[in-house]
Formats: C-alpha cells, structure tokens, sequence
C-alpha cells in the first residue's frame, strides 16, 4: 500500500507523468467496453453518502429540474416521458419524478454503477416514506419494483437517442454532458427525440473532474488536441468541449433557451445560475485571471477563446421545443466582445 501511494504521488507531480497514465487508463478502458465489461465505480455517489445527505441530494437535484424546467415551461411539474441520462448508483430521482407525474422515467447510461442494494433501497424507502411515494413499487421499495422505471444500462447517450425510435417530454442530466464523446451530435438526437413543449435540462461541468488536481485549474486546457482524446475518450473522462459549442449549438438548434454560467474557473463552489454580467466582478476577475495564467500555453483549438469564455468552468443549458405553432425564442449569454 505505500508503495502504491508514493507511486501515485510521484505520478502527479509530474504532468507528462500523469499524461502517460491517463493514456495507459483509457486505453484499458476501451479494452473493458469492447469486452462488454460496463460495471463501473465511477458515478457511485451515493456510497459515499448517509442517509440524510443522500436524500438531501435527490431531493436537490429534483427540485434543480423543476425550477429549470419551469423558468421555460412555465410549470411545477414534469409530466409525460423523462430520460435521465448518467442516473449513476441510485434512481432517487427517477422515483420522484414518477411520483410527480411522469409517466414513464427511463435512465441511460454507458456504463453500470456499482450498486449496493441494501443501501439503495433504504434511499428509496425512506424517499416513500418522506413523500408518499409507497403505491409506486410493486412490493417493498427496490430498484427492481419500481414502476415506470426503465433501465438501459451499456448504451450511450450518442446511440440511444438516434436508434430507440422514443419520443420524451423532458431530457435530463447532471455533470454528464462533458463526458460524452460526442456531445453536439447528442444533442441534436436529444432535439430531434422531444415532442412539441419538451424541455432539455443539461448542468453541464466544464472542469477537468481532478485530473490534474492539485495543479492551476485550467492546466487541461494546455494539454495539445491531438494527446487529449487519447487520455480520456474511452474512459469518459471530460471532452474538453469550450462554452462557445454549446452556445453555437443553441443557437442553430431552433430550440427556445437559456445558457447561464453556474461556475467560474479558480473559484470554489457553485454560484446561483446567471448571465456573465450579472455575476459578482471580483469572481469574475478571479476566474479571467485563471485564464490569463495559461493563455501562452491553451491549447491550438481553444487559443482563439475569449477569456471570458474560458473563465466559465460550469453552466446550465435549458432548451425547449416550441409547442406546434409557436415560434422558438433564445436567450444565451451574449458572447465575449472581441
């Protein structure tokens, strides 16, 4: 075991060092998922968590959806057909969204998190319990007696929207986007999937998930174009995808719609989603000189960023499509002044 520590830490303090690993990494991971081995402990949150911190989490993240899906829909609620793309090691969210009004919540995801059972169905008896949930197992409260719940386990958000032939009301996730290889491309199947008045809700995480922690924030932007997808594709680790692709994405969409920032490079925490020039200056100007710090050394796809744009770590995109006969309206963050 101290072996395996000082051999860890000698690997990040060095960053060809944990270059070199992270390429060993994803090629072992394309190795597992062409083997069809998808069991994962990655995205296992909830094994880390007590009881009340998972509850107080579901019952977060739920009550995130309804306020971003409202703000568009103009409504407390999300009815009909919801897809939850990367539902990790518990489906908490899926049972309130059932009990709700959905009528069917189907959860997608790549890989499988490792679940244990017990404690995952002690999240979900204690969720009944809280709010009145108990009429929707068919028995006592499991992963496996919940009604409406629709596990795809092993397919990718690229494929499962394109090839399922399934219509949704609403399209969900949550620090999941920045992992999909090819997120645009997911995007307009996610688009082309929504019935008339759907919503897509996406908190979308441009941080580097801790691959280089420990270094300057944004030292995975200097890794060059060529070595990043090989460090991080098979394993899902994230695309490196800059905020200007997803604001051109909702723009050429022809989806109603928002893009807000909700984190700001170098500064810790999340912040109250909002437009750049509403956002507290001295955060602001922390994070653009996050940016400044390795502006020589930005990778050549992301040199002609605007600072400001690159300053932007975390942001939720809400996209809707217009009922039949109405015309479509969005409302991006207006981009950096060049």
């Amino acid at each position: 075991m101290a072996v395996a520590a000082s051999v860890r830490a000698l690997v990040r303090r060095s960053q060809a060092l944990t270059c070199a690993w992270y390429l060993f990494d994803d090629w072992r991971a394309r190795r597992r998922l062409r083997a069809g081995r998808i069991r994962t402990t990655s995205g296992a949150r909830h094994g880390a968590l007590s009881l009340d911190e998972s509850l107080a989490y579901v019952e977060r993240v739920h009550a995130d959806y309804l306020a971003y899906a409202g703000a568009y829909a103009g409504r407390g609620t999300l009815p009909g057909v919801i897809a939850e793309i990367g539902p990790g090691d518990n489906f908490g969210l899926a049972l309130l969204l059932l009990g709700g009004g959905a009528t069917a919540a189907h959860a997608i995801d790549r890989y499988a998190s490792v679940r244990d059972a017990d404690r995952q169905a002690a999240i979900y008896r204690a969720l009944a319990e809280r709010h009145g949930l108990a009429h929707l197992f068919d028995g006592a409260p499991a992963e496996s007696s919940l009604r409406g719940l629709v596990y795809h386990a092993g397919v990718p958000a690229e494929r499962f929207f394109r090839d399922s032939g399934l219509r949704f009301d609403a399209i969900l996730s949550r620090a999941v986007m920045e992992h999909l290889y090819d997120p645009l491309g997911a995007l307009d199947d996610m688009a082309a999937a929504l019935n008339p008045g759907g919503v897509m809700v996406h908190r979308i995480d441009l941080r580097d998930h801790g691959m280089f922690a420990g270094r300057q924030p944004l030292t995975f932007l200097t890794i060059p174009d060529g070595l990043w997808p090989a460090m991080t594709r098979g394993a899902g680790r994230p695309n490196r995808l800059p905020l200007p692709a997803w604001r051109a994405w909702l723009a050429a969409s022809g989806l109603e719609g928002s893009l807000r920032v909700t984190r700001l490079a170098g500064v810790a925490g999340e912040i109250a989603p909002a437009d750049w020039d509403a956002i507290d200056p001295a955060l602001r100007e922390t994070a653009l000189a996050a940016v400044r710090a390795v502006r020589p050394r930005l990778a050549r796809s992301l040199s002609g960023c605007a600072d400001r744009d690159l300053a932007v770590s975390g942001c939720v995109l809400v996209a809707g499509k217009p009922a039949r006969g109405a015309a479509p309206q969005v409302r991006t963050m207006q981009p950096a002044s060049e």
